[in-house]
């Protein structure tokens, strides 16, 4: 499609949307472009490729026009992309540089997701300086280490206290069971005597484990078994 007035294609492709200018564009051509402009940039979702490579400004009014082009199309929810790969061009925009999203054309854009998503996050890469991040992530990534690190100490401690805990009972349970054996190494030598004399036919009778705990009880145990015989 081209304009009577100035010298302008669009192409479409889905939700993209290729608006190319040409030409020098000075002062007289200026109301003119900022119409079409207008008007073309008109719906929302889209991205909307303004291909500037073969334009030659003449006026710093047509930067006014972009800013203006560039905050509707965001509350559009759309997105501006100004395509060119030329020194002369790039010093007209470098006052907002980095305002305008600027790319050699529409791959090299596409190409851009993860490095763009990466800036948004504030992580920056540079063959010279490597990765960078910004204040705002720094702090972050501190606090989320230090977070871990409070978090790991944390459990770190819980666990030591488990296992004095388990320490300590196995201790209390080793000591009982000490306690038992002596008990019944003390039971075992008392009866010795009863033992040479015949009177003791069982042992195990005697036993703090037993069912016999004293020395009348199993008298009388004594007693009726021989009555029953």
């Amino acid at each position: 499609m081209k304009s009577d007035l100035i010298d302008i294609q669009v192409e479409s492709s889905g939700n993209d949307v290729e608006i190319t200018l040409s030409g020098s564009l000075g002062y007289s051509q200026l109301s003119a472009v900022q119409e079409k402009l207008a008007m073309l940039v008109d719906g929302p979702g889209c991205f909307y490729f303004i291909n500037l490579q073969n334009c030659h400004f003449t006026s710093d009014l047509y930067l006014d026009i972009f800013l203006t082009l560039l905050n509707r199309v965001k509350s559009q929810k759309s997105a501006l992309v100004l395509i060119f790969d030329k020194a002369e061009l790039y010093q007209y925009f470098a006052k907002y540089q980095n305002i305008f999203e600027i790319y050699e054309n529409r791959l090299a854009y596409k190409k851009s997701g993860t490095k763009k998503q990466l800036q948004q996050i504030g992580l920056y890469y540079g063959l010279r300086s490597g990765i960078t991040v910004s204040p705002g992530v720094a702090v972050a990534f501190f606090a989320l280490i230090l977070g871990w690190i409070v978090t790991l100490f944390v459990v770190v401690s819980t666990q030591g206290r488990d296992l004095a805990d388990k320490q300590a009972q196995i201790i209390a349970l080793q000591n009982q069971k000490e306690r038992y054996i002596r008990e019944i190494d003390k039971l075992e030598s008392s009866i010795g005597p009863l033992r040479k004399l015949g009177v003791v036919q069982d042992t195990t009778m005697l036993s703090s484990f037993g069912l016999i705990q004293d020395w009348v009880g199993y008298l009388e145990y004594l007693e009726n078994t021989r009555r029953e015989e």
